[in-house]
């Protein structure tokens, strides 16, 4: 808001600031870090199964055969 120099501000013309909200996520406990959440409940469908990593040559080889 733009004020003239002229005149002093009053209490109506100043800007207010909001509260802002606070981003911290709070620390857990250590015993819950160390052993998990109790009340997790493990929702996927499937098992995680990491991919083989093949090197170049392995993969040459694959086709080929």
């Amino acid at each position: 808001m733009c004020m003239p120099h002229s005149r002093p501000a009053s209490a109506t013309t100043t800007i207010k600031t909001k509260d802002k909200v606070k981003k911290h996520i709070s620390k857990v406990s250590t015993e819950q870090f160390e052993k998990g959440d109790p009340d997790f409940v493990d929702e996927r469908i499937s098992a995680y199964i990491p991919k083989e990593k093949k090197s170049f040559l392995d993969k040459i080889n694959a086709l080929l055969s």
